[in-house]
């Protein structure tokens, strides 16, 4: 049976805290704190792009480093999602499942060499933009799930709203998305299919198919403590996120150089520290169940 406990109803709107014009950017300088990746002796396993340390194995097609920068990003948008699941780990009604797999794991390390034997619980999260064909991934997954298992995925959205227009004034951050979008469909990937996921999963065969959508700020604007705190770290995040996307893909698709790169990121950065402007990105988490 579906969980009865019911998302927080999307349509709400977030009420902004009071800023003056001298007061209204947040220096964020969590976001921008430098780190030092350590020289290691498997840096022979990886390729470097841009300062930064990238996947060796199929270069190329996942955008994002996976140095130490990234994992503590990673690390940073798990305790996002916990926040904003009231600190639990899932939304899917399951109960101690005894096989988890988790997919995309981030900084997790998961033995996925014994998958002859069926799951009752599969997971992904932060997908978008890394899976070529979503159908083929729910179709595998719901082949793997134990009669009664269930498979959850969620995502933040690589977009920008408000509930006042404010983020039509965030013109760098706006035409950056669009810059994402276009450069991630060259890839054979789409960023915005989490809007399919519903559908797709229903499709494959789950039931009991249910899609929850969370406001999730993008700077600390909201007047609400708790919003205010979701983004106060959020913002982090996009401020360590920002580079290495627009990095890996500007300059494979678009042709930028990385110093046309720094000079867009500190104006979508500069646009995110203005607390006038009441940006959010919505998140979705999309679950359902294999039949009995």
């Amino acid at each position: 049976m579906c969980s009865d406990r019911a998302p927080p109803p999307d349509s709400s709107v977030i009420e902004p805290d009071n800023f003056s014009d001298n007061d209204s950017t947040y220096p964020g300088s969590l976001g921008d704190a430098s780190y030092t990746t350590s020289i290691t002796s498997s840096a022979m396993n990886y390729a470097y792009e841009n300062g930064r340390r990238y996947h060796s194995y199929h270069e190329g097609e996942y955008v994002l480093p996976n140095d130490e920068q990234e994992q503590d990003r990673l690390d940073l948008s798990h305790h996002i999602y916990r926040m904003l699941f009231k600190g639990e780990l899932n939304r899917a009604p399951i109960k101690n499942p005894a096989r988890v797999l988790d997919i995309g794991t981030g900084t997790g390390i998961w033995a996925i060499d014994y998958a002859d034997k069926p799951f009752d619980y599969i997971h992904g999260r932060e997908l978008e933009g890394c899976v070529r064909d979503v159908d083929n991934l729910f179709r595998q997954a719901l082949e793997n799930l134990k009669p009664g298992g269930w498979m959850e995925i969620a995502s933040m959205e690589v977009n920008t709203y408000s509930d006042d227009d404010t983020h039509l004034r965030a013109k760098n951050l706006l035409e950056g998305i669009v810059y994402m979008h276009d450069c991630a469909r060259e890839y054979g990937k789409d960023m915005a299919s989490v809007h399919t996921w519903k559908e797709k999963m229903e499709k494959a065969g789950f039931v009991n198919v249910r899609e929850e959508i969370f406001k999730l700020p993008q700077s600390p604007w909201p007047k609400d403590p708790k919003m205010k705190d979701l983004g106060r770290y959020h913002q982090v995040n996009m401020f360590e996120a920002l580079g290495p996307y627009c990095y890996a893909l500007f300059t494979r698709v678009m042709g930028w150089e990385r110093t046309e790169i720094e000079v867009f990121v500190a104006g979508m950065k500069q646009e995110l520290r203005d607390l006038n402007n009441h940006l959010y990105t919505k998140v979705h988490i999309v679950y359902g169940q294999k039949p009995e």
